[in-house]
């Protein structure tokens, strides 16, 4: 087998049991993919999506915790999947995934049991993630990745790449005495922009202030526009991870008809349960690729935490639960974490 691994998304409702947040039921794998996703969480973050879709925790030094994760394969074979931990980092607003099996103190800590498994054809089969945090450890953050790997796919005829196919689920694990550092972030400024063909974005300024690392979703809306219009809501560009105490944008792209303004912006940003929210009067530059000038975002002096939701809202968290790849014959190397 050979081939390149394709990111998609498949889910699974999560309900809560005794001391862990389980898995309802068995997921039939995607089709014609192999995929990677958590089973259960700590019950005391069951309001918590980040911890559905990653393994998320903060432990004193001296403990053990496990987590269990769920191999799928929807292809028409058995498949050998190979299991191991490596390093992770964050870096200008994004989660960065090491090269093959690079170590740090996280995946020291990190084993998984089994470390090879055989998923049949359309099943599906369990291991055992544990981290063993050393009673000597120091306090901070640490991030890795929990990877399921296919063997490596040989080099076509006449080619020299090697196709290595992967997808994780990332570990923010924070080790220190006492409670959890709590998380916060703050919206700075709004910048109204176009890209290269003249479409406008929105790039908001996000301020990690808070002791974890934050993972950033949400939508904007405009109104009181040229002629009293409003517009959105628009998402936000998926993906922005900010470290402890970084600074990127998170950038909004809006439809090409929305006229210049002016408007006036209001940004609601989540991380986990802490939502964040802000407003400014904006106007977009006329010319493609040309950016207007910073405008102070004004958040109204309050914040807010998210108040987990049922119904609607639970089946989305669901659907960002689990990570599949679909395998398509290529020769490039790729990997994904999501």
């Amino acid at each position: 087998m050979s081939g390149r691994l394709l990111l998609i998304i498949a889910g699974a409702a999560i309900l809560p049991v005794t001391a862990m947040t389980a898995s309802a039921q068995a997921q039939a794998p995607a089709p014609n993919s192999v995929g990677i996703r958590i089973v259960d969480a700590p019950e005391n973050r069951s309001d918590d999506p980040r911890a559905r879709q990653y393994i998320v925790d903060h432990i004193p030094p001296g403990t053990t915790i496990e987590r269990r994760v769920e191999i799928t394969n929807g292809t028409a074979e058995v498949q050998e999947v190979q299991l191991y931990p490596a390093a992770g980092s964050i870096k200008d607003g994004n989660f960065q995934f090491a090269d093959g099996r690079t170590a740090n103190d996280l995946t020291t800590w990190t084993t998984v049991n089994p470390t090879s498994v055989s998923p049949p054809a359309g099943g599906a089969v369990l291991a055992t993630v544990t981290v063993a945090v050393p009673a000597d450890a120091s306090p901070g953050e640490r991030y890795g990745v929990l990877w399921a790997e296919l063997p490596a796919a040989a080099p076509a005829a006449g080619g020299g790449v090697t196709a290595v196919n992967r997808v994780g689920v990332r570990i923010y694990l924070s080790v220190g005495e006492g409670g959890e550092p709590a998380s916060d972030f703050g919206i700075t400024t709004f910048e109204a922009r176009r890209d290269a063909e003249g479409n406008p974005l929105v790039a908001a300024t996000v301020h990690n202030t808070g002791g974890r690392a934050i993972d950033l979703s949400g939508h904007l809306n405009l109104t009181n526009g040229p002629g009293g219009l409003s517009a959105g809501p628009f998402d936000a560009k998926l993906g922005t991870t900010l470290g402890i105490g970084q600074t990127e944008p998170v950038l909004i792209a809006l439809d090409r008809a929305v006229p210049a303004g002016p408007w006036d912006a209001r940004i609601v940003l989540r991380s986990g349960t802490t939502e964040r929210e802000a407003t400014a009067k904006i106007t977009f530059p006329a010319a493609a690729a040309s950016t207007g000038a910073p405008v102070k975002a004004d958040d109204g002096g309050g914040s807010s935490l998210l108040v987990p939701l049922v119904g609607g809202i639970a089946v989305l968290v669901g659907v960002l639960v689990g990570t599949s790849l679909v395998i398509r014959r290529r020769r490039s190397a790729r990997h994904a974490a999501t």
